[in-house]
């Protein structure tokens, strides 16, 4: 199944909520005429949705290697994060920071600007929920392909707690001991399928309007070790779920809904990057006690964020 097609078992795969999928219905309205409407209302209705009900994770779609030269090569601190910032009952997970963290590729320019506000030479800027800011020192790039592979860092220690960068960047850091960060085997961006809202008015030329860029897939992002605990926490309370609603049908003699144990039921927020959700195609290593501490991870996009125009410029 294609999930870039709008069918509800394409959508279900993506994990779309059924929850988000009944709002969009419900305030579409009633017409007895033809109507079309445009897929970013769909989308605009799923992120709304997921706002609240995901917690949030550091995912490097690119990851860029970034060494901090003047911290000591066995440096490591946990830093408490909030799962979301807007409700303290998801809770809040300790991540490590090291001499060596990575960066996406987008996060960083090699030739500084004005309308720039993250890595670059001569700048200083924030990582999120890291204690200090981090400044540019120097940076490597590939011969052959002229991509930047490296960058070095120096991490302002004694900067003042005042010191607010205009840019912050979101971040992951390599600890053996906190077996971070996690390799995620692919990752599937998926986008509009038709590069126009009605392809059905081209007739038999509506394949001519077929995106070619409508499914990107990644290899190697990197992701913080606690989507470990957000896997198990979701199978364990989609799980929940389908028990308690059998037991209600049971009751009232009906028959029960269909079920939702499937992968598509871990989804999360990756911090300034879109929603995912975990895809059928993953492997996981569960414990007997249903806890999942590893495995091969597959990621489906859900829907975008709302544009970064900072990130655009």
């Amino acid at each position: 199944m294609d999930c870039r097609l709008h069918t509800l078992v394409a959508l279900k795969r993506r994990g779309v909520p059924p929850a988000a999928i009944i709002s969009f219905v419900s305030n579409l309205g009633v017409s007895v005429s033809p109507s079309l409407v445009q897929i970013s209302r769909f989308d605009q209705t799923v992120r709304s949705h997921l706002e609240m009900t995901t917690p949030r994770l550091s995912l490097v779609l690119r990851p860029i290697k970034v060494t901090l030269e003047n911290l000591p090569e066995d440096y490591c601190i946990e830093v408490e994060k909030p799962y979301h910032p807007k409700d303290p009952s998801m809770g809040t997970v300790k991540v490590p920071f090291t001499r060596e963290v990575y960066i996406d590729e987008d996060d960083f320019r090699p030739e500084a600007s004005k309308d720039f506000f993250r890595l670059a030479p001569g700048a200083t800027v924030g990582l999120l929920h890291a204690p200090k800011p981090i400044t540019y020192v120097s940076h490597e790039t590939d011969p052959a392909t002229g991509k930047v592979t490296h960058i070095v860092c120096k991490y302002e220690v004694d900067a003042p707690a005042s010191l607010k960068p205009k840019g912050w960047i979101h971040w992951v850091a390599r600890s053996a001991q906190h077996k971070s960060p996690v390799e995620v085997h692919e990752t599937r961006l998926f986008s509009r399928l038709f590069k126009s809202d009605n392809p059905g008015a081209l007739g038999d030329k509506y394949l001519e309007d077929l995106n070619p860029e409508s499914l990107a897939i990644v290899k190697g992002a990197l992701i913080e070790t606690a989507v470990w605990d957000v896997i198990q926490s979701s199978l364990r309370r989609a799980k929940e779920v389908v028990e308690l609603r059998k037991a209600e049908a049971a009751k009232n003699g009906t028959e029960a809904p269909p079920s939702v144990e499937g992968l598509e039921v871990v989804r999360f927020q990756a911090n300034r990057v879109a929603y995912f959700c975990l895809d059928l195609d993953s492997k996981l290593d569960e414990a007997a006690d249903g806890s999942v501490k590893g495995g091969e991870l597959v990621l489906n996009l859900i829907t975008s964020l709302k544009e970064d125009k900072g990130k655009k410029a």
